[in-house]
């Protein structure tokens, strides 16, 4: 990998899509920041790479779709869609959570940092509650 941020970002996306989960991750940094709404904010690629190969197992046809990219020094901001649809148990904090068929199309934004040619920072936001309105388990508002 060439440690231009903008195709360390690539990289993750690409290998996301593909199922590896240690290839997506393999260009942060060991002691990397991560913030997602749904596991707060950690450090390590370890409890990230656990969390996204949950999510890709309850959805393994899950793909990111990229639709604006900006990158300025060594930060690179992301907008775009998560989609998949859910036929496999999702694991949750409050136990399993069954398949509900339903397709995803959820919104999000990335916000990464690179330094020296590494990941360092990995911030995510999307809206938990079109999410669990979109699998089904919670009625639109």
């Amino acid at each position: 990998m060439s440690g231009k941020p903008r195709e360390l970002v690539a990289h993750f996306y690409e290998e996301f899509g593909a199922g590896d989960m240690v290839a997506a991750t393999s260009e942060f940094s060991k002691d990397v920041e991560i913030a997602d709404p749904g596991i707060g904010t950690v450090r390590g690629a370890g409890l990230f790479q656990e969390y996204l190969e949950t999510f890709k197992r309850a959805m393994p046809d899950g793909l990111v779709v990229v639709e604006h990219l900006y990158e300025a020094d060594d930060v690179v901001i992301v907008e775009g869609h998560f989609v998949g649809t859910h036929t496999v148990p999702l694991k949750g904090p409050n136990g399993e959570i069954r398949p509900t068929g339903s397709s995803v199309n959820l919104r999000f934004a990335n916000v990464w940092r690179i330094e020296d040619g590494t990941i360092t920072c990995h911030h995510t936001y999307y809206d938990q509650l079109d999410l669990l309105t979109q699998l089904g388990l919670m009625r639109d508002a």
